[in-house]
């Protein structure tokens, strides 16, 4: 009789240990360095194109070197500390003007001038995209279970507004229907207040389940309704 060799069994599954681990890890990793990366990136391109040429700007004005070597530490903090507070308040004051007659005369000139135009027009259509889907889901009331795309099925939604049927007087909600992965494109629907279902989600976590196709659902779900 010959001995067992239990490796060759065992073999499979270390690998496969292995493996899984690796993957977790892989999860557990890149959120975080992707994240570091994006902010490593705008601090770079806030730095290079708007600290660094202000705190430059300062020490000439102020006759402190042309370098920060030339400074001691303290003084190179609270130059970019003061570079930083001008860089806010100069947004802020910005944000004042937001889609004012001044806005939109800039927006016309940049939008008349060629080669300019092309590059402006993409950067700022996705500025009013994301403006706008901010605007739309600070206006959503309730989260809802609706049947979409057909009965036997119900689709998460975000109540809008309500309005009144004028020949029974049953109140008919305006609901978003988002898609998924993209949340910020979807059906507008009218349907009436009693065939929704609140659903016990919060924004968040109704946003995370139809971004993720359903793999951050949580667990419990108000799915029947209490008056069926």
């Amino acid at each position: 009789m010959s001995p067992e060799n239990p490796k060759p069994s065992q073999q499979p599954s270390l690998l496969r240990l292995f493996r899984n681990r690796f993957i977790a890890g892989l999860f557990v990793v890149l959120p975080i360095y992707i994240t570091y990366a994006l902010l490593k990136w705008l601090y770079d391109l806030l730095y290079s194109n708007a600290l660094q040429p202000i705190t430059y700007g300062l020490r000439k004005l102020w006759g402190l070197g042309e370098t920060e070597a030339d400074l001691n530490i303290y003084l190179t903090i609270l130059l970019s500390v003061i570079a930083l507070l001008l860089v806010v308040t100069l947004i802020y004051i910005a944000g004042m003007f937001f889609r004012s007659r001044l806005h939109q005369f800039v927006n016309w000139v940049l939008l008349t001038v060629p080669g300019v135009k092309t590059i402006y027009s993409v950067v700022n259509k996705v500025f009013d995209a994301i403006s706008n889907s901010q605007q739309d889901v600070n206006q959503f009331k309730r989260v809802v279970l609706v049947p979409f795309p057909h009965q036997g099925m119900k689709a998460p939604a975000f109540v809008t507004s309500e309005c009144t049927d004028i020949t029974t007087g049953e109140t008919i909600l305006c609901v978003y229907v988002p898609t998924t992965p993209v949340p910020t494109s979807g059906y507008m629907l009218l349907i009436p207040q009693a065939e929704v279902v609140d659903l016990n989600w919060d924004l968040e976590d109704t946003l995370q389940a139809i971004v993720s196709g359903g793999i951050t659902v949580p667990k419990d779900v108000s799915y029947i309704s209490n008056d069926s």
